[in-house]
């Protein structure tokens, strides 16, 4: 809640700087502007805001009845002990208000917001500073007990072609989305609202504890979320996520605390074939992927309940099925064939010590080369497991069924 706190004081003071500028330019002259933001910034922000005051714009016709306000090239480039790194880089930055609730409204109401080709870089060093705690601490103590009236809305907003470096040393945890393509809308005005998003990546990069789990893959998600209990609490209602061709949907609720996680989320695919478990590994989904030829099915499902927390973790199952896997790359004579596996990961209590890894069955024909696997792990602290593999294989016939170069 924190985090979400100081992001949304960042973005609203950005908002409020550049609609004003955006207003006043026409009959001010430009330096006298540039000077008064260049203050108002320095008093509000710990870090460089770079931009060109001649690059405001402002126009009543683009959206009219709405006054569209907008800045190209604006960056906010960080300070000690981030120096040098950008936070926020955007090529085109634009603001679309109802000018009524301007002029006449104890609301602001935003038809849209859009970023063009946005360069988001955020970055929490292992001691838990984090390049995005950029607002100057006020001294102001006293808080007014009468509620405000005035509120803040936004109809739609929309990213083009953007990315994202989340790099959390502390975790350690480490997301790149790239060619980032987002659009969205909700009536945050409300207490209870359905917040809608589509979202797509070109490449998404997922590392934790130095490995990656997920190498530039892509992604798409779209999805109806219910939002409540002051922005603290999040049902998902219709969604549907897709990397690369392996598509999955969600039910349950997520909600985050004051120190803490809870959550109560299932997960499985839909209709799936085995075809779109292959294009989750690493290097598979190339061009001669969409001609490469499969057959089988699969189910994947799970869950996680309970809470997250930096002493507690919740219980998560997964269930993993394939049955009678099939796949042959185009140009060669033979195929593995004949895949079957059934493996179950199960924790019942989020003690990590408890999760039970049950690989019950695992089987393949490398061409005429059959291997048999099955594996259960009972104690992820111990390592406590029993294990057993019959293969017989001809390294020779293997490149009969991989591109194998030289």
């Amino acid at each position: 809640m924190k985090i979400i706190k100081k992001i949304l004081i960042g973005l609203a003071i950005f908002f409020v700087l550049i609609v004003a500028a955006a207003f006043i330019l026409p009959v001010v002259f430009k330096d006298d502007i540039k000077k008064a933001l260049d203050e108002q910034i320095a008093k509000s922000v710990n870090a460089d805001v770079v931009f060109n005051v001649d690059n405001f714009n402002l126009s009543f016709f683009r959206h009219f009845p709405s006054v569209t306000a907008s800045v190209d090239t604006l960056g906010v480039f960080n300070r000690e002990p981030f120096a040098g790194e950008h936070l926020f880089v955007v090529d085109r930055f634009e603001v679309e208000i109802n000018l009524k609730d301007v002029l006449f409204g104890n609301q602001l109401r935003v038809k849209g917001i859009t970023l063009l080709n946005p360069q988001i870089n955020v970055t929490v060093l292992k001691d838990g500073r984090a390049n995005y705690d950029i607002a100057v601490p006020t001294s102001d103590t006293v808080q007014s007990t009468e509620p405000s009236k005035f509120s803040f809305g936004i109809d739609h907003w929309e990213v083009v072609n953007g990315s994202l470096v989340y790099d959390d040393q502390s975790m350690p945890f480490y997301m790149s989305l790239k060619g980032l393509n987002h659009s969205g809308s909700g009536d945050f005005n409300e207490k209870l609202f359905d917040l809608t998003t589509s979202s797509h990546a070109d490449l998404v990069t997922v590392a934790y504890g130095g490995t990656e789990y997920i190498s530039n893959k892509r992604a798409d998600i779209e999805a109806v979320i219910g939002i409540s209990e002051e922005f603290s609490r999040y049902t998902f209602k219709e969604n549907k996520a897709r990397l690369n061709d392996f598509a999955m949907s969600f039910d349950g609720w997520f909600k985050m605390n004051a120190d803490s996680y809870e959550m109560d989320i299932t997960y499985k695919t839909q209709e799936n074939s085995f075809k779109s478990l292959l294009s989750l590994v690493p290097g598979i989904y190339t061009q001669s992927f969409a001609n490469l030829e499969t057959r089988g099915e699969l189910a994947f499902s799970g869950l996680v309940k309970g809470t997250f927390s930096d002493k507690q973790m919740p219980a998560f199952g997964v269930d993993l099925k394939v049955k009678d896997g099939f796949f042959q790359y185009p140009g060669l004579p033979t195929a593995v064939s004949n895949i079957n596996m059934d493996m179950v990961v199960d924790n019942k209590d989020g003690v990590i010590e408890h999760t039970v890894v049950d690989l019950k069955r695992m089987h393949l024909d490398f061409g005429s080369n059959p291997v048999d696997a099955a594996l259960k792990v009972e104690n992820l602290k111990d390592y406590r497991m029993a294990a057993s593999v019959a293969a017989r294989l001809d390294l020779g016939e293997l490149t009969k069924m991989f591109p194998i170069d030289s």
